[in-house]
């Protein structure tokens, strides 16, 4: 729902979205600590839904060209996602930049070693694509 801080859970590994707090900007995979570099501010806006970091401030964007591989990062500027339930395990959703196929995923196959880094790759049934979103407070 807009308007609400939630922690993103990649369905694979386990590990969750993070603004990593060595750089203040990459996007990684990282285990649950329930700080707020790990916390989202979902928006619906005029250009998708937006996701906010509650520690920062800035916003999950791409770092460049949409194409396969691009990083996700914490910018200035607000990006807008599309938001859809996976088709093979409507529990978890995918998180895809609007009018493409490209997914928000975690590298290396949805490898759950610490600081994974969270890019953008061409959607197709893997699980390190799908993601849980548990509400904060």
């Amino acid at each position: 729902q807009s308007g609400n801080v939630y922690t993103i859970t990649n369905a694979k590994s386990g590990t969750v979205v993070d603004l990593s707090g060595r750089d203040n900007r990459s996007i990684i995979g990282f285990p649950f600590f329930n700080t707020t570099n790990q916390q989202w501010k979902l928006e619906w806006t005029s250009i998708g839904w937006t996701f906010q970091s509650v520690g920062s401030g800035h916003y999950i964007g791409i770092d460049g060209s949409q194409s396969d591989g691009t990083r996700l990062v914490a910018q200035t500027t607000p990006f807008g996602w599309d938001i859809w339930h996976d088709e093979v395990d409507p529990s978890t959703y995918r998180i895809v930049v609007p009018e493409t196929s490209f997914n928000v995923d975690l590298s290396n196959f949805g490898d759950p070693n610490n600081g994974t880094l969270v890019a953008i790759w061409g959607q197709w049934e893997a699980l390190n694509q799908t993601w849980r979103f548990e509400q904060g407070e």
